[in-house]
């Protein structure tokens, strides 16, 4: 007895781990999956076909084949070994299909279903098919006589879903994060390795006569059902049938809401399928624990559903609202990203939990309805679950992707309650004409909600709340009271729902300096790009590399938005084809909505968009292109990581011409400091010159290129600007009608990125860390501070910028000539902004050298003198007297407060733009090394360790500093608390020791 109860222990523990490890492989999959789809939506909606197709083909030929198999245990085992094997070997058979589909297109929308099912089938097709063999075999191999079935079916059938529910937290929030891809992947396998030789080596022996077919007169432990059911095979089999098309269509369609809702993140994914797979969970325990299950209970809860789901309907516009206000409940760090996403699982469960859970009682019920004796209990499990999971399949193809070319979110949904009501009728035919009678009118409800969808405000969906972090006005005045404030004074002007997303072009309030109002284009609850305050962004992304280029004959756009961009590139006369990859074909509807913005780029013939994936669309011909600009979407969003990968960048690096240029849109708000270190690092494994601009505060431009920029090249590009009337007066509009106003918006030249940030890394798609970092990242509101962008840490460079490399007295302050001057400062103005005098940060660098180089040219008033520190910066270019201190009011004071003044001037003020000499704050820094106590000295040596890095000083120098720090018993050195984060200096500079 006691081995008997560990086994079965030990059977339930592993049946879970099981579960657990079949839903990791899925959200696993799906990663993989959308490698080769290119869309997200596309790749979740068919890896959930063909997993549960395969599931379907599983149940149904291992239920057959639990009448023959004489040990279930042992032929269950060997099936989890081999999901185990499959599961290891993964990654390299991915990698060999990636390989041989690498020249199918995956287009919308019949080649991306058709090809993508197929690839799909290859990857997963057989460990899936063996996943179908849980329920029919252990359930058989479980169940002592034909009373328990039932309740041994719905408890494996839990406890497996219980399994599932937690696999899918588990790497959606915490394994692929860490660990990447191929680690989750093959980790899981030991939960399949494990099962097989539990189940293979501990399992009890097979009875006598098990399994035959010609095994004689039931025995009285398998005798027959006593009560027959009301329901005909072929009702329940419809209803298993049904039963899974409206869930997967429901699931998909939920995906869609709560990415509208909370953001379009692989962390709103992982919650939604959990829920799903929680509810379903509880139901299917439920029915397991009821002792008689009464002979109506599958209408009933098939009624149950229909009315559940008419209640959640009535609710789906107000979830952003909801989304809004737990959001503002929580702090931006860590802690609240965690409570904040508990909170959001919680209020899913609380109003799915019901419906769902009644859909996870649809099969138990429907199987209890329909065993009629043990010997055949696995065979009415498989065909039983096979209906459903079929019903899975194709309602993950067909409500997943083939409804939405047609219906929107609300119909496509509807059209699920509208099924779900005729199950309901299917059930209540066979009951009552009472329950005939309450079947018809939900199903007259569902029919008149189809036809009048979506019977709500969808422009509550139009943009999302989920970037709304800090409460507002209304914010707690209730759903209707907050939308109306939220979105006054903005006009929707197209809105529509595809297979890869929701797409809105809204139409914004007036901004400060501009003629027209503001268009912008909104996917999936977030704005991609604005016509006005994104205009310097989406015209930069494209003259950028476009006047770097040695030719224009062929352009690729990777990403359509607005059609700014492409419509900037065809103002180039020499430009010829001009291909745009855009994934959304939903997109490509709105674009009309832009043409007084993108010059009529739907007309022009040199434009060709294409609705594919951009790798594809890139790497499925020989095609080189002079030009390739990048403008993805934010990284937070699901599936925008893989163009920042190291495969992405070999494969533009492959299709650019030798003398190509390739632009990248980088966004820095809702990012951080390492996100952009790992972009930086990943570009340069493929392009050895790469130089960063600043479009806007929070956009950068990377212009990336094999060969070196100079001043050749600036040439070129002046006599580009010259000699293209439609170029300079595009330019014109937003201020920068010369090449010089351009090169001023450099940041960071290739020497810097590869001197700043090689500690971090690089982003490879199957480690993807730059996704969950930007999640995180998005939810705290974190931006890359500008003073990191533009600092002083540049100022070491100052030779290497192109400005240097046209003017060759730059990098020794030479003064600026007065036209040129005014020219240059307003083209750093910010000209849509709600302050009036706005500018980069380069703007105020400008003033303070024009200043410097030629003080009766370019006076400055004596507010700005002081703003701009005029009286310090001379103790900070060379050494001063003790005397002269006291101009300044430092007379006497100790090196150090003389140092923290020096200091925060050069962090200020000091730059690539104004590269002033900083000899006095080095020389204070020396005397304060042998002045005062232990702690005020190594304060001192380590400032001075970190200016000598900066400046790119010798190794022998910097080391000579560092070994004058005293240190502590535990090798650190002597500081005071609030001076530890200088500690990092100390290791920075022990690597050179």
């Amino acid at each position: 007895m006691r081995r008997g109860a560990l086994f079965h222990t030990g059977l339930y523990v592993l049946v879970f781990a099981t579960g657990a490890a079949g839903l990791i492989y899925q959200v696993t999959w799906q990663k993989y999956l959308s490698r080769l789809l290119g869309s997200d939506c596309v790749a979740t909606a068919i890896v959930l076909a063909v997993f549960l197709g395969g599931l379907s083909t599983g149940y149904y030929v291992c239920g057959k084949a639990t009448v023959r198999v004489k040990n279930h245990f042992k032929a269950y085992a060997i099936l989890e070994g081999i999901i185990g094997v499959w599961a290891v070997e993964f990654p390299v058979i991915f990698s060999i299909v990636q390989r041989l589909s690498a020249g199918w297109s995956f287009s919308p929308s019949a080649l991306m279903v058709i090809e993508g099912v197929l690839c799909t089938i290859c990857l997963i097709g057989v460990p899936t098919v063996c996943m179908g063999a849980t329920i029919p075999f252990l359930t058989r191999a479980v169940s002592r006589n034909i009373r328990e079935a039932t309740n041994v079916h719905a408890t494996i059938y839990a406890v497996n879903t219980a399994g599932a529910f937690v696999g899918t937290l588990a790497a959606g929030f915490l394994l692929i994060p860490v660990y990447g891809l191929p680690p989750t992947i093959m980790g899981a396998a030991f939960l399949n390795f494990a099962a097989f030789l539990f189940f293979y080596l501990a399992s009890p022996p097979a009875p006598d006569g098990a399994g035959s077919e010609a095994s004689g007169p039931e025995s009285p432990g398998m005798e027959r059902q006593a009560v027959e059911s009301l329901y005909p095979p072929w009702a329940l089999y419809v209803v298993a049938f049904m039963s899974g098309f409206y869930v997967m269509t429901l699931e998909n369609t939920l995906i869609r809401f709560t990415n509208l809702s909370i953001g379009s993140s692989s962390y709103s994914f992982s919650m939604i399928v959990s829920v799903f797979i929680l509810a379903i969970a509880c139901g299917g325990y439920a029915v397991g624990r009821l002792r008689d299950v009464p002979r109506n209970l599958l209408f009933v809860n098939q009624l149950a559903i229909s009315i559940l789901l008419l209640v959640v309907y009535v609710t789906l516009d107000t979830w952003p609202y909801w989304a809004h206000v737990i959001r503002t409940a929580y702090q931006a760090n860590f802690a609240g990203f965690w409570g904040y996403h508990a909170t959001v699982f919680a209020a899913l469960a609380a109003l799915l939990l019901v419906p769902v859970g009644f859909m996870g009682a649809t099969v138990p019920i429907a199987f209890h309805e329909l065993k009629r004796d043990l010997r055949n209990v696995g065979r009415h499990s498989g065909l039983l679950f096979s209906c459903n999971t079929l019903g899975s399949l194709l309602g993950s193809l067909i409500g997943g992707i083939a409804f939405f070319y047609f219906l929107d979110n609300a119909r496509v949904f509807t059209a699920a309650f509208l099924l779900a009501s005729c199950s309901t009728f299917c059930t209540a035919w066979f009951v009552s004409r009472k329950s005939v009678a309450a079947a018809s009118i939900v199903t007259a409800v569902a029919v008149i909600c189809v036809v009048f969808a979506p019977m709500y405000n969808r422009n509550h969906f139009a943009i999302g709340t989920f970037l709304q972090h800090s409460p507002m006005a209304h914010s707690y005045d209730g759903p209707d009271r907050f939308f109306e404030e939220y979105l006054r004074g903005l006009n929707v002007k197209f809105a529509g729902d595809g297979p890869t997303g929701s797409v809105t072009v809204i139409e914004g309030a007036p901004l400060r300096g501009a003629e027209k109002r503001p268009l912008s284009i909104v996917i999936n609850g977030k704005s991609d790009s604005s016509t006005i305050g994104d205009m310097y962004t989406l015209k930069l992304s494209a003259h950028v590399p476009a006047l770097f280029a040695a030719a224009r004959r062929n352009i690729m756009v990777i990403g359509l938005g607005t059609g700014v961009t492409a419509g900037e590139l065809a103002l180039y006369s020499d430009a010829g084809t001009i291909d745009v990859a855009e994934i959304s074909e939903t997109v490509v509807r709105a674009l009309p909505s832009f043409r007084d913005f993108a010059h009529g780029i739907e007309k022009d013939a040199r434009v060709r968009i294409h609705v594919a994936d951009a790798f594809r669309v890139i790497g499925r011909g020989g095609k080189k292109w002079d030009v390739i600009t990048s403008e993805p979407s934010n990284l937070w969003v699901t599936g925008v990581d893989l163009l920042f990968s190291e495969e992405f960048y070999q494969l533009a690096k492959n299709h650019l011409t030798d003398d190509g240029i390739l632009a990248q849109w980088v966004h820095v708000y809702l990012a951080d400091t390492e996100m952009l270190g790992i972009i930086m690092n990943t570009i340069r494994q493929e392009f050895r010159e790469v130089r960063v601009f600043m479009m806007a505060p929070g956009d950068l431009l990377f212009v990336c290129s094999n060969k070196p920029l100079g001043a050749a090249e600036i040439g070129r590009a002046a006599r580009v600007i010259e000699s293209n009337p439609k170029v300079k007066e595009s330019l014109s509009e937003i201020d920068m009608p010369s090449i010089d106003a351009i090169l001023l918006r450099e940041i960071f030249p290739s020497g810097y990125l590869v001197s700043g940030f090689a500690h971090l890394g690089t982003e490879v798609m199957d480690y993807p860390r730059l996704h969950y970092i930007a999640g995180r990242r998005m939810f705290m509101g974190s931006s890359v501070p500008l003073s990191f962008l533009f600092g002083s840490d540049s100022a070491a460079y100052s030779s290497q910028f192109l400005m240097a490399q046209k003017y060759t007295g730059w990098a020794k302050g030479e003064a600026i000539g007065l036209n040129e001057y005014g020219e240059l400062l307003n083209s750093l103005r910010l000209k849509f902004s709600a302050l009036p005098n706005a500018y980069l940060p380069m703007g105020p660098a400008l003033q303070l050298r024009a200043f410097l180089g030629d003080p009766a040219s370019f006076p400055l008033s004596y507010e700005e003198q002081r703003e701009y520190g005029l009286r310090i910066l001379p103790f900070v270019t060379a050494p001063r007297e003790d005397a002269a201190w006291g101009a300044i009011g430092l007379d006497g004071a100790p090196s150090r407060t003389k140092a923290e003044q020096l200091l925060d001037h050069v962090r200020l003020h000091r730059n690539w733009i104004v590269p002033y000499p900083i000899e006095g704050l080095k020389d204070v820094l020396r005397k304060g090394m042998s002045e005062g106590d232990v702690y005020d000295q190594n304060w001192c040596a380590l400032q001075l360790v970190s200016l000598l890095v900066q400046e790119r000083a010798g190794a022998a120098e910097v080391k000579a500093v560092s070994k004058v720090v005293r240190v502590g018993p535990d090798g650190r050195a002597l500081l005071r608390e609030q001076d530890k984060g200088l500690l990092r200096l100390q290791q920075a500079a022990e690597p050179g020791d």
